[in-house]
């Protein structure tokens, strides 16, 4: 036996789906909005199933049809067992309305099925006047319900989440992409009952799962450097997550992965950095010599601020330091046996790989979307790095010109 999921041509087994469910209207609503299961045996199609996702975890079937001549071969319960492995990766709970005969009830209970609750006027409201004669028969139609051992938990879905929405806000994530990121990865998981509250260096999600206890999770998130190859990354995963291309394992290993990536290339950062310091010292003003001596002064700084990352030196070090190089090289550069040299140009090119206009720019829009917390917390941040910056430039032009007498070339 063989079971597939139905994806196209749903149409063509109505005339099957007939045998359990007269109504054709309500057949095509369940085909609309749910997932349609073929059991196959010796390539001879002996049973089909319809599933209708729910809220919250939650799912109901809607039909479970087997050929007439086949029916007391266990083709039917295996089709039930299947699909209540299938849904438990994904719902705690599957309900199925079952007509009020001892038959009908008796195949459920065998099967793992309890009372949920009565609902004596289903058939009436849905058949035509002709037939209601037979919901009249029928009298009523309970609601059953069966307790699905879940392979995927609240917990596990929020743990996932809070990891993608950790990673992409220290790499420089704005606040609205971090929540809809989480909010994507538990909806794909059928967690509904979700709440967020993001801010600059902090994550704080509580989720509840039907009728638990809410599931509550707290992160701390350092201010780092951005890095947009993680959040390009992270866009990515949570896309493949949201149309159920990968699992939830799939995606632990993936933000693993992720998380592992070491960066780019640091001799690539370094060349980066001084081409950048030189184009940019040149499109502020700087001559083509003092853009090239630029970039070796950026290639050098940067240096500096590679070796300091890995050795978890703070920030305010970092950049102090780093403008006071950029500064002493600079001045270093006006003693050349080169005419036309000043210092101004290299300093405002070499100090541009240094600039948080990211995190500035993250900052004005998290404040336009009215995330004004996480907004000011970033803004102040990046202006700090500015201030630092210039604390090392100012404070090493200020000891050469006090002590080596001022003279600038």
């Amino acid at each position: 036996m063989r079971i597939e999921r139905i994806e196209e041509d749903k149409d063509n087994f109505i005339d099957i789906l007939f045998l359990g469910e007269e109504n054709e209207e309500k057949i095509r609503k369940y085909l609309d909005k749910g997932d349609l299961y073929a059991l196959y045996d010796d390539e001879v199609l002996r049973t089909l199933c319809i599933v209708v996702m729910l809220n919250n975890r939650k799912c109901e079937l809607k039909e479970l049809v087997t050929i007439e001549e086949d029916r007391g071969q266990g083709y039917g319960s295996y089709m039930l067992e299947y699909v209540s492995q299938i849904y438990s990766s994904s719902c705690d709970v599957m309900y199925v309305a079952s007509p009020n005969n001892p038959k009908a009830l008796g195949f459920y209970t065998e099967r793992g099925f309890l009372n949920a609750h009565v609902n004596p006027s289903f058939f009436a409201k849905y058949y035509e006047q002709a037939e209601k004669v037979i919901a009249q028969e029928l009298g009523k139609v309970i609601y059953l319900k069966k307790l699905l051992e879940s392979e995927v938990n609240v917990k596990r879905v929020v743990d996932l989440a809070l990891k993608a929405g950790e990673m992409l806000l220290q790499s420089g994530g704005e606040i609205f992409r971090v929540e809809e990121t989480i909010t994507r990865i538990c909806n794909r998981f059928y967690v509904d009952k979700i709440d967020i509250f993001v801010l600059s260096h902090g994550i704080f999600i509580s989720a509840r799962n039907g009728e638990n206890d809410a599931y509550t999770r707290v992160r701390d998130v350092p201010l780092a450097a951005a890095d947009l190859s993680v959040v390009t990354a992270i866009n990515d995963l949570s896309r493949n997550i949201s149309s159920g291309e990968i699992s939830l394992d799939e995606a632990f290993e993936s933000l693993d992965k992720i998380e592992k990536w070491k960066g780019p290339n640091p001799k690539m950062l370094i060349v980066s950095s001084g081409l950048g310091s030189a184009f940019f010292g040149y499109l502020l003003g700087a001559n083509l010599k003092e853009s090239i001596c630029a970039l070796f002064i950026g290639m050098v700084m940067y240096i500096w601020v590679i070796y300091a990352k890995n050795h978890g030196v703070t920030k305010i070090i970092v950049n102090i330091i780093a403008g006071m190089i950029i500064t002493i090289l600079a001045l270093a550069c006006t003693y050349l046996p080169i005419s036309g040299m000043q210092i101004g140009g290299m300093i405002i090119g070499a100090i541009m790989p240094l600039v948080p206009g990211l995190a500035f720019v993250n900052a004005i829009r998290d404040i336009a979307d009215s995330d004004f917390i996480s907004g000011i917390v970033r803004m102040i941040d990046a202006l700090l790095v500015f201030g630092y910056i210039a604390i090392g430039v100012g404070v090493t032009l200020a000891i050469y010109n006090n002590f080596m007498g001022g003279i600038l070339l």
